[in-house]
């Protein structure tokens, strides 16, 4: 009983004493007096109490705060890409169709290589030096992994190849393969650049184990979809809808709101630009493209106003 009403001590923002004081939990299990009913009303009450403390909090985030969000959530997605590869040595796809003209070749995607290896590494790396506090370590993997990314996008992807790794993303989205290797070159920026300004603080062991799990619950997913993971796009889309209906009331969004636009907007121009051949979908032509441009302008202009008073 005790262990639930820690766990509802969690929903208060990190630096409120709820969560570093046995005072509230036995305070808690006074009032609930031995009953298992009055353990999980009290943890209700804990988590109610919590949200509404990180709700009347939230303004006075700092933009850093954001951008150490912002650094989290893309350190937990590209540490899931780089898994995603390794699975392929557990469990690989079954084999790409893809349609070409006669002695067209392109390398095996399924293939566990240097490169993928290297990319989890750094991968880790930085989701390591995050949760440790290490500036030096998580900018180091971050560089590293953006080299790695980049390595891929610009060398190997280069016009069209299909030879580029994260290009096994491309032959889950039917039998006409999109060169995909060249996406993931501007999150990588995004997170390199957020990993050097973010603030870091050391956090538990346990937050590495939640990150990893979370990590590989995303590897699932992506196993699971047509897409790969290409169903993050419905969760980012409502992310920016919210960040952008409340940042001027929550900086924090607005930040990560503003990452994300840019992280996702060089993959929706490059396939608003794609040669005319390949099938455009109107959704990401009208809904799409607009609603990056307004998740970067209008949280913008909130934290500049923000700045400004």
């Amino acid at each position: 009983m005790r262990e639930l009403l820690v766990l509802a001590c969690r929903a208060f923002p990190p630096e409120h004493r709820a969560r570093r004081s046995d005072e509230v939990v036995d305070t808690a299990l006074l009032a609930a007096d031995g009953s298992v009913w009055r353990v999980v009303r009290e943890s209700v009450s804990l988590v109610l109490a919590g949200v509404w403390e990180r709700v009347r909090v939230e303004p006075r985030r700092s933009l850093r705060d954001g951008v150490a969000l912002l650094a989290g959530l893309l350190a937990l997605v590209n540490l899931a890409v780089a898994l995603y590869g390794i699975s392929f040595a557990v469990h690989p796809p079954p084999p790409p169709e893809i349609l070409g003209p006669l002695g067209f070749v392109f390398r095996n995607p399924y293939a566990v290589d240097w490169w993928w290896i290297a990319f989890a590494v750094a991968a880790a790396g930085i989701v390591l030096g995050l949760v440790l506090g290490n500036r030096a370590l998580a900018l180091g993997a971050a560089l590293a992994n953006l080299g790695i990314v980049g390595y891929d996008a610009l060398f190997l992807a280069a016009n069209w190849s299909m030879r580029g790794h994260l290009n096994a993303f491309a032959f889950l989205r039917g039998p006409v393969g999109y060169p995909v290797a060249q996406e993931w070159l501007a999150p990588a920026v995004v997170l390199a650049l957020a990993t050097a300004v973010a603030p870091l603080r050391r956090r538990s062991l346990g937050a590495l184990s939640l990150t990893l799990v979370a990590a590989m619950l995303l590897v699932v997913l992506a196993r699971e979809s047509p897409g790969g993971f290409f169903f993050l796009r419905w969760p980012l889309a409502a992310f920016i809808v919210l960040a952008m209906a409340v940042g001027w009331f929550a900086p924090r969004l607005a930040v990560v709101a503003v990452g994300v636009s840019l992280a996702l907007a060089p993959t929706v121009f490059q396939y608003l630009t794609t040669p005319s051949y390949v099938y455009k979908d109107p959704v990401v032509t009208w809904v799409a493209a607009p609603g990056l441009a307004l998740g970067v302008l209008l949280p913008l202009a909130y934290l500049t106003r923000r700045r400004l008073t």
